[in-house]
């Protein structure tokens, strides 16, 4: 390839595959890192895909419909990416590993795959990155799987405006610039994993770490029914009063468990979605003795019931899709899934 060919790009919308075919496309596209599921039966035209292989980094220009995404790393090609998000219009909500978030339009997120991801999402658009760990020096056990940087802020604008100008830019990126572009963004992204701290934050840092410690805890073992403050006091040894100073703006220590239980059950039953017959073990998987009991508290917090919940479309792909399309469709589903492949 000469230094004057464009970079690698893909574009799979409803004019490439056809709209019969637009969401199972769309799906097949993104198998690589994630399975989707529409939120209602309804089958969506709106999907479509721009994507742009910058070196190692994987940009991505996206619209989708409502839907729920999962992510299990121990399935995907390779986990070790961080991925790094800009709505700019919709939103989503969802579990990263034992962490809950919220993303509103405006605002960058940057996920660390390497762990579990569960999301529910509005129709959306979306500016993405996918990023190797290696690339900008990012260590799982020392650095945060879950990072914010809001639009509102200097460094979240300034993000913003570098990312959405480079993806302006890509489609007439060559191949000749694509080193200098890719090291030029993962050097900024690396100057945000370096630790930021003055002497007067050190305090405030370490009781939100504290805190932050009790919470992954609470997460990890929320499939205890048992689960309690009385972990919490042995676990980290605090006494009680402490522990519900700490968990005070969240309703309690009891509250938090049940909505974090909640949750987790939500976005196993929407984005691996098997059938009424999984509600029970869903349920007592994160920690529920009594289905009812879960199936109430379910309806009272999403206004669903967990058997709706189940009921989105499932996994099922079109068997003859990828001979039904048109050549260009064909060959665009597996190329993102090559280009994972290749980092």
């Amino acid at each position: 390839m000469s230094n004057g060919s464009p970079i690698p790009s893909i574009h799979l919308d409803a004019s490439v595959v056809g709209e019969k075919h637009c969401y199972d496309a769309w799906r097949e596209a993104v198998r690589a890192v994630y399975d989707v599921n529409p939120s209602s039966d309804h089958s969506s035209t709106t999907e479509s895909v721009k994507a742009w292989l910058l070196n190692d980094l994987i940009f991505s220009d996206v619209s989708f419909s409502s839907q729920a995404f999962s992510h299990d790393n121990r399935l995907s090609l390779d986990s070790n990416f961080l991925s790094v998000q800009l709505y700019r219009y919709g939103g989503s909500q969802g579990l990263l590993g034992e962490y809950s978030w919220q993303i509103a339009p405006g605002d960058i997120h940057i996920f660390d795959f390497s762990r579990e991801f569960y999301s529910t999402a509005s129709d959306s658009s979306v500016i993405g990155v996918v990023v190797p760990h290696e690339y900008i020096g990012y260590d799982p056990s020392r650095h945060p799987p879950h990072m914010v940087f809001p639009g509102n802020t200097s460094m979240g604008k300034f993000l913003t405006n570098t990312l959405l100008a480079l993806v302006g830019e890509l489609p007439s990126v060559k191949m000749e610039d694509a080193e200098d572009l890719s090291r030029g963004f993962c050097g900024l992204l690396e100057g945000l994993l370096k630790p930021q701290d003055s002497p007067g934050t050190m305090e405030r840092k370490s009781r939100e770490d504290r805190r932050n410690e009790m919470r992954s805890f609470l997460n990890r073992n929320l499939s205890d029914p048992n689960l309690g403050v009385g972990n919490l006091c042995q676990q980290f040894n605090m006494s009680r009063p402490s522990v519900y100073r700490e968990f005070a703006e969240t309703g309690g220590v009891a509250n938090y468990i049940v909505q974090r239980r909640l949750e987790r059950a939500y976005y196993q039953l929407a984005s691996v979605p098997e059938g009424a017959r999984r509600i029970k073990e869903v349920a007592y998987g994160v920690g529920f003795n009594d289905p009812a009991h879960f199936s109430r508290l379910f309806r009272r917090r999403f206004g669903i019931t967990p058997r709706q919940a189940a009921s989105l479309d499932g996994k099922g792909r079109l068997t003859k899709l990828q001979q039904e399309l048109p050549k260009s469709g064909r060959v665009n589903l597996s190329q993102l899934t090559e280009w994972f492949q290749s980092i």
